[in-house]
């Protein structure tokens, strides 16, 4: 069954999607008797509404999304969401991610990433923390395109909101117990208890381990496993009229054997001849991933007796990570990298809501952002390095952001049908770095306290036209402007001629509608998008000046395009059926790009890095009440990624072929109490490549997806 629904939803061209639906449509009687698809509340627009009311492309997941797809962290969602590619996949310390062929990550301290990643209000920090854990997510929230006027700077491809469960007034208990292949296992458990009247607090513990599937031959250890805990203890006060008042603390810790990469061909050293199957590695370094994530939150919004609405939310945020890899992917003693990273943040942010009335409705809010961030990384070259064995270059450097903004954003209804979305943020910003490269391989610079800082003034505006066509179907259009703010290639440098970069700016152009149709039973969203990218900012290998290997660099590479069409449905087919589909139609180049290989090699028209053209993701969710208190339910989806590449330069050295995935879940509910499920993932067990890219001592070297995972979960819960 798996195989054939594969064959039937791997085609690469769009007809597929009508033809599916057209089928299922023709053959289903809409007017039978079933039930309305659930209504969705977002808060993209920093007030709660209806997702079919909010004019803005959002792909929306729920709790019992998450749980079919069995989502403990943000990167587990990826083949869920059409538009979203994270890169190197499992590597949770990176945080790549990419948003209609537009992303990248903050891969050294002077540079930030294009996407924004929100939990409850608070920025979580830098990329090495955008892998959040979603173990008491209600929601998460996925918005497409820039999202400055409302999200700030570097939501230059798009921002992501994720919304946990707050206190409640009953006493809640919980417990999740997970295992699986490669000896997999996890524990939850949760509880919700009202302490007095007014006052309410939940606390969540997590354990997961599970063995690595990537095995290392020289060391006899296997890699890319998961070792994570992770803790959240929240209060709720009510005791003040119409204030309420949530505070929270969260820890999450990673600390795994992990590679960053297999050899994919011979290098100098030819650790891949010893080692060439996926899932195989001949390293004698002794990796790791590293990530301790903690933070405070306090969100406070008061309600005045005329339905204003001031919310204040403070984040202090303290990120670490630490990581150990292999640089020449072999057994010889050769060159290892340490990177490591620490982010100390506080953020404020003070808004005001206007009740909705007919004529208009608004948010004022002011943001403030002070990052400090160091790191001490290092590359080591090992005893049968030559030219010179036993040395190092290290690049110690600090760096710190200040950033204040100012935003409004509101809606101005003509009358029932027509209305205005308009909004805008200015932006200050001060960023400064003092960077030091200490060499000893005559491979980088030598340079003490190199300092520098930037100050940058910007004003991000939006403004849309919207038309309520009927009750159920929404037509809107915007012109956005994005930023993301210059900064410093504070990487290992064999040169400064690039040391500094140029802000990056878009133009986002974007129409959509959506619509509901069979009294709530099908949703259509669709959306069409053209982005304008100046001084586009991109990482790429190149060779040193003295020809002996290869470093990143990072540049303003001129100008880019990404321009597409998305689509998601949601059908209720029948009573026990729902059908889940959504793909994404994308075309990001870039459309100058001179000198980008050297001087007279030229990268104009070639695409983006991690932009396929096309990806499609299709669920289908099937319940019936098997007994008088229980509920059979079965879950199955099929997620594809078209080729893409993953270096601007568009060789065949970094070109991905394209992929697909199946998943599957079974399970049984009683009461409200228990929920057992089988559950699989990678169910036809593919071994594809995801990333390429090559070291920088020229070694070809890629990351695979995961093997075929599966297991059985037993949820409890009592009131």
């Amino acid at each position: 069954m798996c195989i054939r629904i594969k064959k039937i939803l791997s085609s690469k061209n769009l007809g597929w999607a009508g033809a599916v639906v057209g089928s299922l449509s023709s053959s289903l009687v809409w007017s039978q008797p079933a039930p309305a698809l659930e209504e969705v509340l977002v808060t993209a627009q920093m007030r709660e509404e209806q997702a079919q009311n909010t004019p803005l492309a959002i792909g929306i997941y729920n709790k019992a999304m998450l749980d079919q797809q069995g989502a403990s962290s943000l990167t587990a969602l990826e083949t869920a969401i059409p538009s979203l590619n994270f890169g190197s996949g499992d590597r949770s310390s990176r945080g790549e991610i990419t948003i209609r062929g537009v992303g990248d990550y903050a891969r050294n301290i002077g540079t930030n990433a294009r996407v924004a990643v929100y939990v409850d209000g608070v920025l979580v920090g830098r990329s090495r923390s955008f892998d959040q854990s979603l173990l008491d997510a209600v929601r998460v929230e996925v918005l497409r395109g820039p999202q400055g006027t409302l999200a700030g700077t570097n939501a230059l491809a798009g921002s992501i909101n994720i919304i946990t469960q707050q206190p409640e007034e009953t006493f809640k208990a919980g417990v999740n117990v997970n295992a699986g292949n490669f000896d997999f296992s996890s524990l939850t458990g949760s509880v919700n208890i009202p302490l007095t009247d007014n006052l309410f607090t939940s606390l969540l513990l997590g354990t997961t381990e599970q063995d690595g599937y990537i095995y290392n031959q020289t060391l006899d250890q296997y890699l890319q496993g998961v070792n994570r805990d992770t803790a959240k203890l929240k209060l709720r006060y009510l005791g003040v009229e119409r204030l309420t008042l949530d505070v929270g603390f969260d820890y999450l810790k990673d600390d795994k054997d992990a590679t960053n990469s297999e050899a994919l061909g011979n290098g100098l050293f030819n650790g891949f001849t010893l080692s060439p199957e996926p899932h195989r590695v001949a390293h004698n370094v002794d990796e790791y991933e590293r990530r301790e994530l903690k933070g405070a939150t306090i969100n406070a919004v008061y309600e005045t007796p005329d339905a204003f609405q001031w919310t204040s939310i403070t984040g202090i945020r303290d990120n670490a990570f630490s990581e150990l890899s292999e640089e020449d992917y072999s057994p010889l003693d050769v060159a290892i990298s340490k990177m490591d990273e620490q982010n100390d943040q506080f953020s404020q942010e003070i808004r005001l809501a206007s009740p909705k009335s007919e004529s208009f409705d608004y948010v004022l809010g002011l943001y403030f952002l002070d990052q400090d961030i160091s790191t001490n990384r290092q590359a080591i070259t090992g005893a049968v390095f030559r030219p010179i064995p036993n040395t190092s270059t290290r690049t110690p450097a600090t760096a710190g952001v200040e950033s204040a903004s100012l935003y409004a954003h509101g809606n101005y209804y003509f009358d029932s049908r027509w209305s205005l979305t308009a909004g805008a943020r200015y932006v200050n910003e001060t960023k400064d770095i003092d960077y030091s490269s200490i060499d000893t391989t005559g491979l980088s610079l030598n340079i003490n306290h190199l300092r520098d800082q930037q100050t940058f003034n910007e004003w991000l505006p939006k403004i849309g036209l919207n038309f309520q066509y009927t009750p159920d179907v929404l037509f809107y259009s915007s012109i956005a402007r994005g930023y993301k703010s210059g900064g410093w290639n504070a990487d290992f440098l064999s040169t400064l001629e690039n040391f500094q970069f140029a802000p990056e700016y878009a133009i986002n152009y974007e129409l959509g509608a959506k619509s509901a149709f069979f009294d709530q039973r099908l949703t259509l969203n669709v959306s069409a998008f053209v982005a304008k990218f100046d001084d586009y900012q991109v990482f790429q290998f190149v060779p040193t000046q003295s020809g002996a290997g290869t470093i990143l660099s990072l540049t303003n590479a001129g100008q880019v395009t990404s321009q597409g069409v998305e689509l998601d449905i949601n059908a209720q087919l029948t009573r026990h059926l729902v059908l889940s589909l959504g793909t994404a139609l994308t075309h990001a180049k870039f459309d100058e790009f001179k000198n980008g290989g050297g001087i007279g090699i030229d990268y104009d028209h070639n695409y983006l890095p991690y932009a396929p053209e096309n990806n499609y993701f299709v669920a289908l969710d099937y319940s019936r009440a098997v007994m008088k208190r229980a509920e059979f339910y079965a879950h199955l989806d099929y997620g594809y990624t078209d080729d893409y590449f993953s270096n601007p330069n568009n060789t065949e050295a970094n070109a991905i072929p394209n992929r697909d995935i199946v998943n599957a879940r079974l399970g049984l509910k009683l009461d409200t109490t228990w929920d057992i499920s089988l559950w699989v993932k990678n169910l036809t067990d593919e071994v594809d490549l995801r990333q390429k890219s090559v070291s920088f001592l020229g070694v070809p070297r890629g990351v695979y997806t995961p093997p075929r995972t599966y297991g059985l979960e037993i949820r409890y819960a009592f009131n």
